[in-house]
């Protein structure tokens, strides 16, 4: 049971299905840190670098292509073009402004790769019950279902090689028409 003031850092990702977008809910219990400056610290898919962003409590934090630092404005700068994220997992930590107060979890995103795998399914077997076409399914469900359990666990090693295991599935089977 939580102590009555004590600071509780907390947050969730909001699954949009949109791979363009991440969006980050604070579900923190701020209490003397609720005037202080919050941060939200990435690291990206792949890489080591953390990129630093002031977070809004009590808010959705939304992170983008561009502000993450994957794309840029668009030749003459008025326009802005925004890019998939890449799909794999996400270091996402809250800090509260004071020293060692912080949260880290980690999350697989998936939202590129579940549009492909959808494509795949709607345009691969005339049979709706082709039985390849549901093994395929099935086995790549599977092994992102256990990258998501490892994501869970804290486990990211694990998680990022059964993810890429599923992913080479899917483009081993393809997305064109039979």
């Amino acid at each position: 049971m939580q102590e009555v003031g004590e600071i509780d850092i907390d947050f969730s990702v909001i699954e949009a299905g949109n791979p363009k977008k991440l969006h980050i809910f604070d579900d923190s219990d701020w209490l003397y840190a609720e005037t202080l400056p919050a941060y939200l610290v990435i690291i990206l898919p792949g890489s080591k670098k953390e990129k630093t962003y002031s977070f809004k409590k009590y808010a959705i934090n939304t992170l983008n292509s561009h502000n993450l630092g994957i794309s840029c404005l668009k030749g003459d700068c008025t326009e802005e073009i925004y890019v998939d994220l890449p799909d794999g997992v996400y270091t996402i930590t809250v800090k509260s402004g004071y020293q060692d107060i912080e949260k880290t979890k980690y999350y697989l995103k998936t939202d590129s790769f579940d549009l492909k795998k959808a494509e795949a399914v709607m345009n691969n077997g005339v049979d709706p019950y082709d039985k390849e076409l549901v093994d395929f399914v099935t086995e790549v469900n599977f092994l992102e279902d256990r990258a998501k359990a490892y994501t869970k666990e804290g486990n990211f090693v694990k998680a990022s090689r059964y993810f890429e295991e599923s992913r080479k599935k899917l483009d081993s089977y393809g997305c064109t028409n039979k």
